[in-house]
C-alpha cells in the first residue's frame, strides 16, 4: 500500500501542500535565518529534544520578536498579540499552565470523547448525506463539523458555529502577523466577539452543566480562575480546537487524492491511516518558543531572547526516522510522530481531532467508492497564513 506524493505536477494538479516547507530538509537540522533573526529546528531528534528543553519557554507572545516587529511601534508595553492571547495556557509555563490545562482537561478525556462520538457520527452522517454527487470538503464537511463540535464542547449556541471559521482565521493572523495593523485589528475584534458570545452564553438559561463554559464558570465562582480567564480559555479552544481540526480534515482528503491512494484508503485501518496522515501533512506545521537562557545544540548556540521555530512538519518527514518519508503509506506502523508536539504542551485536543477524522474516514471510505477533484484545490493567503479554502470533489 504505497503511494507517492506527486511533487512534479501537470498544469491541472497543484503541488503537494507540504512542498512550501520541505526545502527546509536540505538545510542543517538547527539553522538560523540571519534575515529574520529566527532559529529553525527541522530534525526529528532535535525538535524532540528542544520541545522539552527547560530553557525554551512557550511564552513567546510575551517576549518573542523578529525584525518585523519594531519595538518603537509595539503596543501593550512591547508585548505581542494581545492580553487575552497571553493568558492562553498554551503560551504559559509552570504553575499557571499546569493549573489551567488541568482544569479543562476533563473536556477531552477518554470518557468524554466516547460520549461525544455519537454526536460526531450523527453530524458526519448528516453532512455527507446532504451531498449529491459533489461536495466541497471544506465548506460542506470540515468547517461545519469542527465548528459544531467545538460549540458542543464549550456550550456555545449551535447558531454561532458558522462564525468560528472567520474568528479562527483572524486569530491565526494575529499570532503571526501582529505587526500588520489590519491583522492586529481583526484579531482583536475576533477575540472581543468571542468574549461577547461567551458572556451571553454564560448568562443564558440553556447552558449545559456538562459544558466547558459551565466548568469555567464554576472555577471562577470558586476562586480558581480570574474572570478574564473564561473568555481567554474559550477563545483558545475555539481557535485551537476548531482551526487545527478543520484544516486537518481538508488535508487528509487532499493528501489521499494527491497520492492517488483513494482505493488504499477504502481498505485501510482508520486508526493507522490517521497517524500516517498526521505525519505526512502535519496540521500545525510549526510551534514557537523563546529562549530564556543560552542553549547549545548541534554545535550552535541559541542565545537568551532568541525566537525558535520547531518545524513539526519538516521533522515528520525526516528520512533518518521515517523510511521513504515523502511517500504516503496508509499502513505505515508509526511508533511516534510530532504532529501534536510532545511533553507538557502536548496537544490537549489530540484525542478529539483523531476521533473526528477517524469517523470521517470510516464514513467516506464506506460511502464514496470513487472520488476525483472537480478542480485544483484553492488555497489563499490570509495575512500570510495559507488557508485551504476550497476542495471540491465529485463522488460516486
Amino acid at each position: 500500500m504505497l503511494s507517492r506524493c506527486p511533487y512534479t505536477h501537470t498544469a491541472d494538479v497543484q503541488p503537494d501542500p507540504c512542498a512550501d516547507y520541505l526545502a527546509l530538509k536540505e538545510v542543517p537540522p538547527v539553522y538560523r535565518d540571519e534575515v529574520l533573526g529566527v532559529w529553525f529546528i527541522t530534525g526529528t531528534s532535535q525538535v524532540a529534544e528542544l520541545i522539552r528543553h527547560p530553557s525554551l519557554s512557550s511564552a513567546w507572545p510575551e517576549r518573542g520578536r523578529t525584525v518585523l516587529h519594531d519595538p518603537a511601534d509595539a503596543g501593550e508595553a512591547g508585548h505581542r498579540t494581545s492580553g487575552t492571547v497571553r493568558r492562553w495556557f498554551m503560551f504559559n509555563d509552570g504553575t499557571r499552565h499546569k493549573a489551567l490545562r488541568g482544569l479543562v482537561s476533563p473536556l477531552f478525556s477518554t470518557g468524554r470523547l466516547a460520549r461525544l462520538r455519537p454526536f460526531v457520527e450523527e453530524q458526519v452522517g448528516d453532512l455527507i448525506g446532504a451531498c449529491s454527487g459533489r461536495i466541497d470538503v471544506m465548506a460542506e464537511l470540515a468547517v461545519p463539523l469542527s465548528s459544531r463540535v467545538i460549540c458542543r464542547v464549550l456550550g456555545l449556541p449551535a447558531d454561532l458555529a458558522p462564525r468560528l471559521d472567520g474568528w479562527a482565521q483572524d486569530i491565526a493572523a494575529l499570532l503571526v502577523a501582529d505587526y500588520l495593523p489590519e491583522a492586529s485589528r481583526r484579531g482583536h475584534l475576533a477575540l472581543s466577539q468571542i468574549e461577547d458570545a461567551v458572556n451571553t452564553a454564560l448568562e443564558g438559561p440553556d447552558l449545559s452543566p456538562d459544558s466547558g463554559l459551565a466548568l469555567l464558570k464554576r472555577a471562577r465562582d470558586n476562586g480558581g480562575i480570574d474572570e478574564a480567564d473564561i473568555p481567554a480559555v474559550a477563545g483558545l479552544i475555539v481557535y485551537a480546537g476548531f482551526e487545527t481540526t478543520s484544516t486537518f480534515i481538508g488535508k487528509v482528503v487532499r493528501s489521499v487524492l494527491h497520492a492517488g491512494a483513494w482505493q488504499d484508503l477504502r481498505i485501510a485501518d482508520p486508526v493507522t491511516a490517521v497517524e500516517e496522515l498526521l505525519r505526512f501533512d502535519t496540521s500545525v506545521r510549526q510551534i514557537a518558543r523563546v529562549a530564556t537562557s543560552s542553549i547549545a545544540v548541534e554545535g550552535q548556540h541559541i542565545e537568551a531572547g532568541d525566537l525558535v521555530l520547531l518545524m513539526l512538519g519538516a521533522a515528520n518527514r525526516d528520512p533518518g526516522v521515517f523510511a521513504d518519508p515523502d511517500a504516503l503509506q496508509l499502513d505505515r506502523k508509526i511508533k511516534k510522530h510530532l504532529a501534536f508536539g510532545q511533553g507538557q504542551h502536548y496537544c490537549l485536543g489530540a484525542g478529539l481531532a483523531r476521533m473526528e477524522v477517524q469517523v470521517i474516514l470510516e464514513r467516506i471510505s464506506a460511502t464514496w467508492q470513487d472520488v476525483k477533484l472537480v478542480e485544483p484545490p484553492t488555497t489563499r493567503l490570509h495575512f500570510g497564513i495559507p488557508v485551504l479554502e476550497r476542495l471540491e470533489l465529485e463522488v460516486s
